[in-house]
């Protein structure tokens, strides 16, 4: 199988989830804290390869849940920016 660099919130129990699931599934995971890496603009934006803004997001998240942001609207620029500072808080 495969060896997967899991980027991780700690204490996410989805996370865990999906880590157990991929060892379960035969793969070696390397679990690294997300709030511990330092993201840049073109890290992100390589992550995401050409998939649509709107899909970068978590439809459940509460600022998007709020309509706070709102990921059918945003540019790329501008959703990279607000993920960064949310990662560092």
């Amino acid at each position: 199988m495969a060896t997967i660099i899991f980027y991780q919130k700690p204490g996410c129990d989805t996370n865990a989830y999906q880590m157990q699931a991929l060892k379960a599934a035969g793969h070696d995971v390397i679990a690294k804290n997300i709030l511990k890496e330092r993201w840049t603009a073109e890290d992100l934006r390589l992550f995401y390869g050409n998939k649509p803004i709107a899909s970068w997001f978590n439809r459940v998240a509460p600022r998007i849940k709020s309509g706070d942001i709102n990921p059918d609207e945003i540019d790329a620029a501008s959703a990279l920016a607000l993920m960064r500072c949310a990662i560092r808080s």
